[in-house]
């Protein structure tokens, strides 16, 4: 008889392991082959989220594959949003909720779709988050996030993010337009692949009275694009100017409040 107890316990330990199995979140992020920045910002992020779902499988995709080439070098692995997705389904998990970490619905968001569409077939259910700026009020909660850093007296500020040649480029002039909107005349917006690029803000702040300009990344992470891009050829083109130039080697990830923003989207899904 107490045989028999012990096997009922454990086939419904087994079942309700099974049920509990078949719910998961993938984080997936562009990612950063700097060590520095993926643990202050990407790993930080990732750790927030799985912290706020203890329920839920909580597991991370990157998705550039020339980050996860490179990170496989020094020993790190990374799968891919599919590899991932394939991974869940192998595992038992039937209902799986995607979440990006991306600031704008570009190319990265457009791969993930496709990503997702190739696999759906294969779960019960599977949902697909929003980046990070998809609403006009995320993009009001982004502009009081950046409103929020003191600036100095005789300072300027200039966030450059990454930029492309779609039209959701144009969240960078709708997030700068806010700015201006609520008086921030002091703050910049620019680009390294999209518009304004280099050149048209460097012209920007030709003239304009003031003895320094801050570079903060407009990126999730600190990582090539920081170092190479904004250090390497912004702040010099700047210093030509005539200014001091300081950079920020802080992502947006590191702040709390852009944390709340990608657990928002989350929570929509649920």
């Amino acid at each position: 008889m107490k045989r028999f107890f012990l096997l009922l316990l454990l086939g419904v330990t087994l079942q309700l392991n099974a049920q509990q199995k078949k719910a998961a979140i993938l984080v997936t992020q562009f990612g950063t082959s700097f060590d520095e920045g993926r643990k202050a910002s990407l790993d930080v992020l990732f750790n927030v989220i799985k912290a706020a779902y203890p329920e839920y499988e909580v597991r991370e995709a990157f998705s550039s594959p020339r980050i996860r080439k490179a990170l496989e070098k020094k020993g790190i692995h990374k799968d891919s949003a599919e590899e991932a997705l394939l991974r869940l389904k192998l595992d038992g998990y039937e209902n799986v909720i995607v979440q990006p970490t991306f600031l704008m619905d570009g190319v990265e968001m457009g791969l993930l779709r496709e990503d997702v569409k190739k696999v759906a077939s294969f779960f019960k259910e599977i949902k697909l988050g929003v980046p990070i700026l998809n609403s006009v009020d995320d993009f009001k909660a982004m502009a009081e996030i950046l409103k929020e850093r003191q600036i100095q007296k005789n300072e300027l500020v200039m966030y450059v993010g990454h930029g492309n040649e779609l039209s959701s480029n144009a969240v960078y002039s709708m997030l700068g337009n806010m700015l201006r909107k609520d008086g921030q005349n002091h703050i910049f917006m620019g680009t390294i692949e999209g518009w304004p690029d280099l050149e048209t803000s460097v012209n920007q702040l030709k003239g304009l009275k003031a003895k320094k300009v801050t570079l903060i990344p407009f990126l999730l992470a600190s990582g090539v694009h920081a170092h190479e891009d904004i250090d390497g050829e912004w702040r010099p083109a700047i210093e030509k100017l005539g200014f001091e130039v300081e950079v920020h080697f802080h992502g947006l990830g590191e702040n709390e409040k852009v944390q709340q923003l990608v657990l928002k989207h989350l929570n929509e899904l649920f």
